[in-house]
């Protein structure tokens, strides 16, 4: 675009912008909100996803970094204690790594086994696309690309938490509290994203810069999904479920 939006504008065409970009949730995503995943699909699941959750402090401590506003580093700084462990100060949770290692315990893999497991090629290729991507973007730039995670946060963390509660009853509540803790912090997390996109990205490039950075992020995240489907979900499936959850994406 070539005029500047206004923030507020800005922001619901970022919205729109992640709307396009993926219309509906990904394939893997149906399955677990539907309770369509075996508890080996999901043990798979939680194994891939881990990667990310271990090397948060990866992009978070860049963002921190390059970020020169004191009163955004603060509160930067706070994110990161609490994905590092609230627990530290005084606080409800232990760090959020620590949280997910306890809801794949809970699923039944070997506590050894998730901290231990390599992940996906492609997997470890996505987080490295990112730290990439947070590196290379203008600091207020890399900050809002978790418009596309935190933004979404507590309402996405909600509905997996009642998915698991509701279709995988064999899952004890009390290892769920990764989820909880998300629906929580991520509120916070996501109106601070907002603000800083708000008010740091009111020149024309950085807001182009923005939107084809949230698209960029968007895609690693269908990408993380896209591996685990293919990988170990995709090849059990019976074709007219591959037709219901694949068509709705056409």
């Amino acid at each position: 675009m070539s005029k500047i939006l206004p923030p507020e504008q800005l922001i619901a065409d970022l919205q729109h912008t992640l709307q396009q970009r993926h219309p509906r949730p990904h394939p893997i995503r149906q399955l677990l909100l539907s309770g369509g995943l075996t508890r080996e699909q999901l043990q798979w699941w939680a194994k891939n996803q881990f990667h990310e959750f271990r090397n948060i402090h990866r992009f978070f401590g860049i963002r921190y970094q390059k970020c020169p506003v004191p009163e955004l580093r603060r509160m930067l700084l706070e994110n990161m204690v609490e994905e590092e462990g609230e627990d530290l100060f005084g606080g409800k949770y232990p760090s959020h790594r620590d949280l997910w290692v306890q809801f794949a315990v809970g699923i039944g893999i070997q506590r050894d086994e998730i901290l231990n497991y390599e992940p996906l090629p492609g997997i470890r290729a996505a987080l490295e696309m990112y730290v990439s991507l947070v590196q290379q973007s203008h600091w207020a730039v890399a900050i809002g690309t978790g418009l596309v995670f935190e933004g979404g946060g507590p309402k996405r963390m909600k509905e997996e938490r009642e998915a698991l509660e509701k279709h995988y009853s064999w899952i004890s509540s009390d290892c769920l509290d990764f989820f909880r803790a998300h629906e929580y912090h991520d509120e916070g997390h996501g109106n601070m994203v907002v603000d800083v996109i708000k008010q740091h990205c009111m020149k024309v490039h950085l807001q182009n810069e923005m939107r084809e950075a949230v698209k960029k992020r968007a895609d690693i995240m269908w990408l993380q999904n896209d591996c685990i489907y293919h990988a170990f979900v995709r090849p059990s499936l019976p074709r007219e479920t591959i037709q219901e959850i694949e068509g709705r994406l056409e």
